[in-house]
């Protein structure tokens, strides 16, 4: 029996219980906060209706998925930290982003 899975656009802040299977469409280099010194990593994730999503690492997770989220492979990604993009930065794609930790 197949599993069943969400779709991105079904995916909110506030949301329990998911699983996505997406693809890693985009993936950036590491950069450093404008106001910080943190150092963070974007992604765009999309599913398999074409939907996408920016994903974040922050810190040490950047070298934890280093090997792990690799560009064109296909993964299930549940229950990350969803919130809505603040608008100072705005997220390529919709208006929430994916923490991965």
């Amino acid at each position: 029996m197949s599993k069943e899975f969400q779709l991105i656009r079904d995916v909110s802040p506030g949301s329990s219980g998911w699983t996505v299977k997406v693809v890693i469409a985009e993936k950036f280099s590491p950069r450093i906060a404008q106001k910080s010194p943190t150092k963070y990593q974007n992604l765009i994730l999309m599913d398999t209706e074409g939907s996408m999503v920016q994903e974040t690492l922050y810190g040490q997770n950047i070298t934890a998925f280093q090997d792990e989220l690799i560009l064109g492979n296909t993964y299930l990604i549940s229950n990350a930290m969803v919130k809505v993009t603040n608008a100072e930065y705005k997220a390529k794609y919709g208006e929430v982003q994916w923490t991965i930790s």
